[in-house]
């Protein structure tokens, strides 16, 4: 199974990402004792909070459970992306396009895909990974708000998407 994803990245970066993941959880738990009974569960745009709830585990761990199941969703396409026998079954085009298309240029579609989505989940885990840490920070009274690192995450994902959307569209209608 992994074996498939080696031909479009290393599978042993997964192994960073559920490490990242972890931490995500780690961290707080680490904290949990030390936290005050209320603790910020949301952040402006700012990156200060604006709402406190009560500490208690659902408010604690609900980012990364959340993005534990983004992961494992994204994981799961990705293993089974790269295990479909003819990529051609993957890309949402025309019958038309589908027929005109070269094996090649499906191959590269799917590699493209592949790693266009990595990239984005692994900049969805260093975020759950940054919020675990900056949120605990803030509600230690270690911190304000989560700083400005948070927006490099955000327009991480915003650029990653973007360039995965238009690079995938170009490549399937063959420009």
């Amino acid at each position: 199974m992994w074996e498939k994803i080696n031909k479009y990245y290393p599978a042993w970066w997964e192994l960073l990402l559920l490490f990242l993941l972890f931490l995500s959880f780690w961290y707080p738990y680490v904290h949990y004792a030390e936290m005050p009974a209320r603790i910020p569960t949301h952040f402006g745009a700012s990156g200060l909070p604006d709402a406190w709830s009560p500490k208690n585990p659902a408010n604690v761990f609900l980012a990364p459970v959340i993005m534990a199941v983004i992961y494992c969703f994204t994981t799961g396409l990705t293993l089974w992306m790269a295990s479909v026998s003819d990529p051609k079954k993957i890309i949402n085009a025309s019958r038309r396009e589908l027929e005109r298309m070269s094996p090649e240029r499906a191959e590269l579609i799917r590699r493209v895909t592949l790693q266009g989505l990595f990239a984005t989940k692994a900049l969805i885990v260093g975020m759950a990974a940054y919020l675990a840490w900056a949120s605990t920070q803030v509600a230690l009274g270690k911190m304000a708000g989560l700083g400005w690192f948070m927006w490099v995450f955000v327009v991480g994902i915003m650029v990653a998407s973007l360039y995965l959307t238009v690079r995938t569209i170009k490549l399937t209608l063959g420009k």
